[in-house]
Parts: C-alpha cells; structure tokens; sequence
C-alpha cells in the first residue's frame, strides 16, 4: 500500500516511567526526602499542599505533585517519585521539545537529590488525532486483509524487538474524532540509563522508533 494518512493529534498523553533495580531506599532518609521536596517546590513553584507525601505508596509515589503548565489548550503533567521507579504523565504537550525538556528537567532534579541508576524505561503515547477528511476507515480497510462485515472495526499492531528496545504501535478509529485516528505507541529500553546524557541518548531512541513505526504503518503524525 502506497497511500500515507496524515494525521495531527488533537489530545495526546503521554508517560515517561523509570525503574530502577535495586530501588532508591534512600529517599526514606529525611535530608534527602527534604532536599528533594525543596527542590521540587522551588523548580515549580509549589505550595507545601501540592506536593504529596504517601508513604502508604511508597514504591510508586512517595512524593507527588500536578505542575499546570503554560499556554492553551488546558495542559499540565502528574508527576510521581517512589523508591521502586519514577513517572511524569503530560496532557496536551505543547511541542515534542517541550516534553523533552521537562522531562529532562524533572530526572535531573531526582538524579541531583538521589543519585542511581534507571534500569529501564517505558515511554507510552495515546493519540487522538484529526485526519484532514481523510477516512481512517478507509485507510485501514485497505490496510487490513481481513474480509469486510458488518459492525466489524479494523486496526492493527506493529511491534520491533531488539536485544536493547521493544517498540510498539497500534492504529485504530477514534472514538471521539469522526472517523479520526486512535494510536498507541509504547516504547520499553532495556538499557541501563546511568546519566543525563544516557537519558538524552533514550530519549532519541524513543522517538527514533516512533518515527520509524509510523513510516511501516504507512502514516505521518504531525510534530510540532
């Protein structure tokens, strides 16, 4: 199939999750769990009621807060730091420059607090995007040789295994766009991430393989 869908995403979440092995017990001492909370509060400008102690949590977040971030449409991003593993969730980011960036910015100030190793990264993205009239519909009905029936909806997976990273994307109808487009692209690294320059290495490959993955499926997501 020749035919590429252009599609640009009107609602995008996006998860960026570290683990780490052995778990950063650390953060259960109070002049680093101190530290780290003064710089969470100073980097984002947050009143002692938004950042969130749960020690009931403690392996996924230990400490957690929502940054609203600048700009339209209502944007902002959860972001949760346990012993066992750290994640940022965005809604509606701006620009793939502006996730990388406060991505970066959210690790540095972990990795500076408590220092360790990330053992490995999940990245995942959920989309739901405009095709420009272009039917999605069509789109995979050609795509998919799977005889047409009635109320059967088409769609389809790809996945790329390496020995370092598995990626994964998957197409389907939008629910809330007219006959838009539904993609989920997830993203695992298996590599150790030691640093911020490691950090900044994952970050190409992840969006190495989204890019990649789109141009197997034969479709084009508008980056901003």
């Amino acid at each position: 199939m020749e035919t590429v869908l252009k599609a640009t995403p009107a609602t995008a979440l996006v998860k960026h999750r570290g683990l780490f092995v052995p778990p950063r017990y650390d953060l259960f001492k109070t002049d680093i769990s101190a530290s780290l909370a003064e710089r969470l509060a100073a980097t984002y400008n947050l009143r002692s009621t938004a950042l969130i102690v749960n020690q009931n949590a403690a392996s996924t977040q230990y400490l957690s807060f929502r940054y609203f971030l600048t700009g339209q449409p209502f944007r902002f991003f959860d972001a949760c730091i346990g012993i066992d593993q750290s994640e940022i969730t965005f809604s509606n980011p701006a620009t793939v420059l502006e996730l990388r960036e406060e991505a970066a910015r959210f690790w540095q100030i972990i990795n500076e607090s408590s220092p360790g190793r990330i053992s490995s990264i999940y990245f995942e993205a959920t989309l739901q995007c405009n095709t420009g009239g272009i039917s999605t519909t069509k789109f995979l009905n050609e795509s998919v040789n799977v005889p047409n029936a009635d109320h059967l909806e088409k769609g389809f997976s790809l996945i790329v295994r390496t020995p370092e990273a598995i990626a994964k994307i998957s197409l389907d109808v939008s629910e809330p766009i007219k006959d838009g487009l539904y993609v989920v692209f997830a993203f695992v690294g298996k590599a150790p991430v030691n640093d911020m320059v490691a950090l900044e290495r994952s970050f190409n490959d992840i969006l190495n393989a989204y890019r990649y993955l789109q141009t197997l499926a034969h479709i084009e997501l508008v980056e901003l």
